[in-house]
């Protein structure tokens, strides 16, 4: 087994760092710090999600072990690791196309308005207007299950079991555009609802008119797309055709 370690170079990431190559030398593990394009087939990540990420873009073929995310101490996760009491699981990648713009990412896609003016859009799966209206709002995340947990869940949206074949839509501060209700004699617009999907279908974006937006991939400063999209635009996320793989401890 080629094992790597990779750690961001943060002062609390760094210190924390130490004590794991101190452990791994302790149990006698031959590993190499990530600095190349080298070929690991496990790679120990120490760091926060972003840092996860950004392993994954950089080794997609290595499973990752992230110490973040460990459910034992890490010398008790290091020592099963060491005696082969593990399983190295398969999670959904997704992938965003706008025009010329490609990316990929494990946790969420966020389009999002990047000026004052609120974006209208609607989304489409499988030609089908998912929420049945035009939205107006702040934009929508989707997630994947391992990233349900994060900015969507904090958006309110629902959470995925990790082995879930599902994909969550989560408007962002949004409501139905033509939809509206009174509230102490007040009328106002209809909060939307996230909608949880098959991830084998296509999502389509559609801008209902011309608006300042950002992609923005895993929540990533290098993931990031910014432009002004005009009416009738159109982003395309699916399911990528290629897993990532992370180590879990049995």
């Amino acid at each position: 087994m080629k094992l790597g370690l990779f750690i961001n170079n943060e002062p609390f990431y760094q210190k924390e760092a130490k004590k794991i190559i101190k452990i791994l030398k302790k149990l006698n593990m031959k590993f190499k710090v990530c600095n190349s394009k080298a070929r690991f087939d496990i790679i120990i990540v120490v760091g926060g999600d972003g840092t996860v990420f950004k392993v994954a873009k950089e080794y997609p073929k290595a499973a990752l072990l992230s110490v973040k995310r460990l459910r034992y101490p890490v010398s008790v996760a290091l020592e099963k690791l060491r005696k082969g009491k593990y399983a190295i699981e398969n999670a959904v990648r997704f992938e965003v196309k706008y025009k010329n713009f490609r990316t990929w990412g494990i946790n969420d896609i966020s389009v999002l308005r990047d000026d004052e003016c609120a974006s209208r859009f609607r989304v489409f799966v499988d030609r089908k207007n998912v929420f049945g209206d035009e939205l107006i709002g702040d934009g929508i995340i989707v997630a994947t299950p391992y990233g349900s947990t994060a900015y969507n869940w904090t958006a309110g949206g629902p959470i995925l079991k990790e082995n879930e074949k599902r994909f969550v839509l989560t408007p962002v501060c949004s409501a139905y555009f033509n939809k509206r209700f009174f509230i102490k004699n007040r009328k106002v617009m209809k909060r939307v609802k996230g909608k949880i999907i098959p991830n084998n279908k296509e999502i389509i974006i559609k801008f209902s008119r011309d608006s300042r937006n950002k992609i923005v991939a895993d929540g990533r400063k290098e993931e990031r797309f910014y432009a002004n999209f005009k009416t009738g635009d159109k982003i395309t996320i699916r399911k990528a055709n290629e897993n990532s793989k992370f180590v879990k401890i049995l």
